[in-house]
């Protein structure tokens, strides 16, 4: 029987969302000191970030247990960032265009994600708070990108920038609630042996 509540369920890749996280925070500062990099870097940049974020997502999804909650928001979030990361890619040209929408849509769907993580939590996690504040800020940071679309290519760079950073923040600290504890390994490897 569990005895702890995670939204998330738990996995062994944990590490690789940290990996990822540990990534965006240098290429975060890296764009705040080089602006005149332009969209077509960043775009390059976010469509590789979430073709490999994407990737990790559906192996997450294929590793947390279906019997518990969670792991169908790993499998729509991976999905969604391989469809965009691939299109930022493949065409350079519509992204540099488009890239504040896709930006938007992106912080959407991440920003109401983990504020029906946080409520789902409410009563049995101390830090679901840290949750719905993340998914507050997100949501704040898509509006912007929906309804500034036409800002200065600079403003788009730094705005990136800090978006590059606190995702990266953000996906180090949820790594760490994803990590599963030693129980549930000793309890995973009991479950193998058994079957």
């Amino acid at each position: 029987m569990e005895t702890k509540f995670s939204f998330w369920g738990k996995s062994r890749y944990w590490w690789a969302v940290l990996t990822v996280g540990v990534l965006l925070i240098p290429c975060g500062i890296w764009f705040m000191f080089r602006p005149a990099a332009g969209y077509a870097i960043i775009s390059m940049l976010l469509g590789w970030a979430l073709v490999v974020l994407g990737a990790i997502q559906l192996v997450i999804a294929g590793d947390v247990e279906r019997n518990r909650s969670g792991w169908g928001w790993w499998l729509a979030g991976g999905i969604f960032d391989l469809f965009i990361g691939f299109l930022l890619i493949s065409h350079l040209l519509l992204s540099e265009t488009l890239l504040p929408y896709f930006f938007a849509f992106i912080l959407l769907y991440r920003g109401i994600k983990y504020i029906v993580s946080s409520l789902a939590q409410s009563r049995r996690n101390k830090g679901w708070w840290l949750y719905l504040l993340n998914g507050i800020l997100l949501l704040l940071f898509s509006f912007f990108f929906f309804f500034s679309p036409l800002a200065a290519g600079v403003v788009i760079v730094y705005l990136c920038a800090i978006a590059f950073v606190y995702w990266g923040a953000m996906l180090i600290v949820f790594s760490l609630d994803l990590k599963p504890d030693k129980n549930d390994l000793h309890r995973k490897g009991t479950e193998i042996a058994i079957g």
